[in-house]
């Protein structure tokens, strides 16, 4: 069964304790664990891969970060537009 609309994804942990529990459906979370996984197995471990796609995964306390979205100008989004473009015309 793969999940379609109605798409969970869960953070747990408890107070003092140093790890979290993360159980993902959403593939941009899942491909996130994944990275972090390869980067540092140590610790980031993937508990279970289940067969609707989801994973379940323990990671440090430390790697949670809650922070609201970040917020661009038209006149940042353009600069950033011109350096990126010279980037690319200088390879």
């Amino acid at each position: 069964m793969k999940f379609e609309n109605n798409i969970e994804n869960v953070i747990e942990f408890l107070n003092n304790e140093k790890t979290i529990a993360v159980s993902f459906c959403s593939r941009k979370w899942i491909n996130k664990i994944k990275r972090l996984h390869e980067k540092k197995p140590d610790e980031v471990k993937i508990i279970a891969e289940n067969k609707d796609g989801s994973i379940y995964a323990h990671l440090p306390i430390k790697y949670l970060k809650i922070s609201p979205p970040r917020k661009v100008s038209e006149e940042q989004k353009q600069a950033a537009s011109e350096r990126l473009k010279k980037i690319r015309e200088n390879k």
